[in-house]
């Protein structure tokens, strides 16, 4: 009796091994390699163990595959029924590999509404610390997808995620609504996909509740409502890409080394509360008519930022701005020439070359020029994203 009972054990412990082996995984990117063994996922130089903060999700896994783990999922869907809350030294992470991952199916013909009327949601979630992490150096090769808006396979302004909770993060990630736009995705052309309709609705990405919000290399696609990440107190887009028309940037936004392409003339509803900042930016514009930021009231500050546009478009804060209103600018050029934003109406715009409220936003030390990004985003608990602290203080003495 004693040799089958130790037999059965020795077998039940092959058994995790086994399965491993009969997994075979292999990254969807062959030349950017993803290492899996059931326990732990290895990327680049680091070995990530997974556990209740730190979740794996490969859409290429079969239900069967994922299931013989834990902390490992095929969508995002099933993962989000699991999280739990993080803190900001020990974030809730989603470790996401190369997919397109579907948070609202594309393919189920049923009408989305809200109760109650109002924007109806691909998935609410409420979690503090969540961390959106593509395992991949392409931010296209890991798409959290979507395809409806406004009339058109919804009633209300379709919205792919509401967050609740501080310090959502994502990083390597593409959030697209593909209502009005072609998903195109090569590593894998079958899951590629076309636009739903080219009428252009209303067809949005983020909304939230919550303070100290970063993306960094993460993608934004849609046309009119963008809404990345709108409603955070403080949010700040690092080395980020925006496709959008009206009515669609977050207005509490602080960009910084971003690219933005307008498809319309008006990408900020407004800006009330911080305003928007734009730090070594390009703006490619494709508008027909003058180019415009805000819609209503709100200041823009614009430092060190490229417009590529036709040469005869004029850049403008807003169509009519108040007589009250004030923006700032510095270093902005017009397809390789300085330019001024808003000349037709030259009281609302501050140049603040030589001046001292500059080093707000830029400031020069030990021969070298600095964004101010803590000054920008520390508020009044120290927020310190971009690591400028340190920098920051010394160089203030």
């Amino acid at each position: 009796m004693k040799k089958l009972i130790n037999l059965m054990l020795a077998l039940l412990c092959l058994i995790p091994l086994y399965a491993r082996q009969e997994l075979n995984y292999k990254s969807l990117d062959s030349e950017d390699p993803i290492g899996f063994d059931g326990e732990s996922i290895t990327y680049k130089d680091r070995t990530i163990q997974l556990g209740p903060r730190a979740f794996f999700i490969d859409g290429q896994l079969s239900d069967q595959e994922a299931g013989m783990y834990p902390y490992v999922y095929n969508s995002v869907n099933e993962a989000s029924k699991h999280l739990v809350d993080g803190t900001e030294e020990n974030p809730m992470v989603l470790y996401l590999a190369p997919y397109v991952y579907w948070i609202d199916d594309p393919d189920d013909p049923e009408v989305r509404t809200a109760e109650n009327g109002g924007t109806p949601f691909g998935l609410i979630i409420r979690c503090e610390w969540l961390r959106f992490e593509g395992l991949s150096e392409k931010a296209e090769n890991v798409v959290l997808a979507c395809n409806r808006g406004q009339t058109i396979g919804s009633i209300g302004n379709f919205t792919m995620f509401r967050f609740f909770g501080d310090g959502t993060s994502s990083e390597n990630i593409t959030f697209g609504n593909y209502c009005n736009v072609d998903l195109d995705y090569p590593l894998k052309p079958e899951l590629s996909r076309e636009k739903r309709a080219s009428a252009i609705v209303q067809a949005q990405l983020i909304i939230c509740n919550g303070d100290k919000i970063v993306a960094r290399n993460t993608r934004f696609i849609s046309r009119l409502n963008l809404c990345p990440f709108v409603g955070g107190k403080r949010v700040f887009f690092d080395s980020c890409h925006f496709e959008s028309t009206d009515d669609a940037l977050c207005g509490t936004g602080v960009y910084y080394n971003c690219t933005l392409d307008f498809y319309s003339s008006k990408p900020f509803y407004h800006t009330t509360g911080t305003g928007a900042v734009f730090l070594d930016c390009d703006f490619r514009a494709f508008t027909h008519g003058n180019q415009y930021f805000t819609k209503a009231n709100g200041q823009v500050t614009v430092v060190d930022s490229r417009f590529h546009i036709d040469e005869g478009t004029y850049i403008g804060w807003r169509d009519i701005p108040p007589p009250s209103l004030r923006n700032y600018q510095f270093n902005v050029l017009k397809n390789g020439v300085k330019t001024e934003i808003g000349s037709n109406d030259p009281s609302s715009t501050i140049d603040m070359t030589g001046k001292k409220i500059l080093d707000a936003y830029r400031f020069d030390y030990n021969g070298k020029s600095e964004y101010n990004l803590y000054n920008l985003l520390s508020g009044d608990d120290d927020w310190d994203p971009a690591g400028m602290k340190e920098l920051t203080l010394e160089a203030s003495k």
